[in-house]
């Protein structure tokens, strides 16, 4: 982990604390364990892990890319504006009796 990556955790970790103990619910709450003579620990965790799928589409120039894929909602967006290839298949279900 970077330095740059580890001060940004290390700000959020403080900002969350912060926003939780200036919370006026959480301290009612608090000094409400308190009185019973209850003294309550809690920490928040955070992590990172890596992103599902990258944040930003890398757009290859052509004549490198992949084939392009379209899905159901470019096919039909492609024919409400006139293009439209019989090699293409639409397999959106529409509701009966339409």
């Amino acid at each position: 982990m970077t330095k740059n990556i580890k001060g940004l955790m290390h700000a959020l970790r403080q900002s969350i604390n912060e926003a939780i103990l200036e919370s006026n619910d959480v301290a009612a709450a608090l000094a409400a364990l308190k009185r019973t003579g209850k003294y309550p620990v809690f920490t928040i965790n955070v992590a990172l892990e890596d992103a599902p799928f990258p944040a930003v589409k890398r757009v290859e120039p052509l004549g490198h890319a992949e084939e392009l894929v379209l899905d159901d909602a470019d096919v039909a967006f492609l024919a409400a504006v006139g293009v439209s290839d019989p090699s293409w298949s639409c397999t959106t279900s529409k509701p009966s009796g339409a």
